[in-house]
């Protein structure tokens, strides 16, 4: 799982450190994609050959004619850097993704659950001013899906009496 915040910068050579903990959350893997963000935020969004297979087994559920798996192919597939991190986990890059995500120098991985993001840190603080009122304004939206796993007993470490019995 891909979590926290990191600020970083791109070195003398255009090479950023992944984060320790996001290479963790890689599995030991060295490989690793990233795209332009389809929600028209701004970033970056990637991740390793996990998040591609998730990725790849929902497009295949769709047909093969449907124009939403032919736009969502096309902007996570033809667009993304199919990336390998150096020994000392440094990756490049490329140029037409740093463009698109308004990098020059300073840059935010953020992880966000089974993948992260890459940011140019004014964007990022923008965007995570609006997303932390957009929680607070909304956090009855996670009442629903709480009572449910408590009344079925799904939530870790807490029984479906809510005591902590498991």
């Amino acid at each position: 799982m891909f979590i926290s915040t990191y600020e970083t910068a791109l070195d003398a050579k255009g090479r950023v450190s992944v984060p320790a903990s996001f290479r963790a959350a890689l599995g030991g893997g060295s490989r690793l994609f990233v795209w332009p963000a389809m929600d028209g935020s701004g970033c970056l969004e990637g991740g390793g050959d996990e998040l591609m297979a998730v990725y790849r087994q929902t497009l295949a559920r769709m047909a093969p004619t449907d124009p939403h798996r032919r736009a969502f192919m096309h902007a996570i597939f033809t667009k993304s850097a199919d990336l390998k991190m150096d020994d000392t986990g440094r990756i490049t890059l490329p140029a037409h993704l740093l463009e698109a995500a308004g990098i020059e120098k300073k840059l935010v991985f953020a992880g966000a659950f089974d993948r992260f993001h890459i940011w140019e840190p004014s964007r990022f603080h923008a965007f995570d001013e609006k997303m932390a009122q957009a929680a607070l304004d909304n956090q009855s939206a996670l009442d629903e899906p709480f009572q449910k796993a408590m009344a079925s007993g799904n939530l870790p470490g807490i029984g479906a009496t809510g005591t902590g019995d498991v």
